[in-house]
């Protein structure tokens, strides 16, 4: 069973939401504090956190998907919001494809995936988990991100600090829906959230998957890496006006 942490009130409505590849659920329970009326749930995906128990070789968005069903079901319960960030995205997409009539509504934050593995965009992601540190800052792909954009560049060399990275390149090489047709399936309200200046997170993946969408709204926050507080501010009031307020 996936380890989860929680926040809020339990008699409160559920939101599950997933993080992003490489962070965990302290990057969900410290990103989103002031979320209203709303029980957070916040897991740790396979290889990540403390849900490391897992073979690699399964790591998929299929399989991760799975495994958050099951502790949905697990905690008994039967609908919820549901949300994720970058990977978690993905996820999302994946269940309320798979699993419609169990989610309400969705909760898409700086989505990185489309319905192809290897987004170009994550390369030097994937790079990090297959090569040591060194090699890897001396690639002319980081060394050209890093003068571009420090933060983005710091934020990949941040995984050095996680004990295992075979997670990075495996669902690098997965998709967490095949067609972009198949998203006109999703009648679920969705709010997709892009974020300016972030090479990890195209604004252009949102702005694509929002048009899917046929019962969304694409909204952006200030720029993650450079403008922190204001990102986090700006997004807890997003989604509280989402979750708490008719769509």
């Amino acid at each position: 069973m996936l380890s989860y942490s929680t926040s809020g009130s339990p008699s409160s409505p559920p939101l599950v939401f997933l993080h992003g590849l490489g962070a965990g659920k302290i990057q969900t329970i410290s990103g989103l504090p002031h979320l209203e009326n709303t029980h957070l749930i916040a897991p740790d995906l396979p290889g990540h956190g403390d849900s490391t128990s897992y073979n690699p070789t399964t790591y998929s968005f299929d399989s991760f998907a799975d495994h958050v069903l099951k502790l949905i079901d697990h905690l008994g319960i039967e609908t919820c919001h549901l949300g994720g960030l970058s990977m978690g995205s993905g996820i999302t997409l994946n269940l309320a494809l798979r699993h419609p009539e169990r989610f309400e509504k969705l909760i898409l934050l700086r989505p990185s995936w489309l319905n192809s593995p290897q987004p170009p965009h994550l390369k030097l992601v994937a790079d990090a988990g297959e090569m040591p540190q060194a090699e890897f800052e001396a690639l002319p792909d980081f060394q050209s991100l890093l003068k571009e954009n420090p933060p983005v560049a710091h934020s990949i060399t941040a995984v050095y600090q996680r004990p295992d990275n075979q997670v990075l390149s495996r669902m690098w090489n997965s998709h967490p829906f095949h067609s972009l047709d198949d998203l006109t399936q999703i009648t679920s309200p969705a709010l997709v959230i892009s974020s300016p200046r972030d090479d990890l997170h195209p604004e252009s993946v949102a702005s694509t998957i929002a048009k899917a969408l046929p019962n969304s709204q694409l909204s952006s926050v200030p720029a993650r890496y450079h403008e922190p507080e204001d990102y986090q501010k700006s997004l807890n009031q997003k989604i509280n006006q989402f979750l708490n307020h008719s769509t």
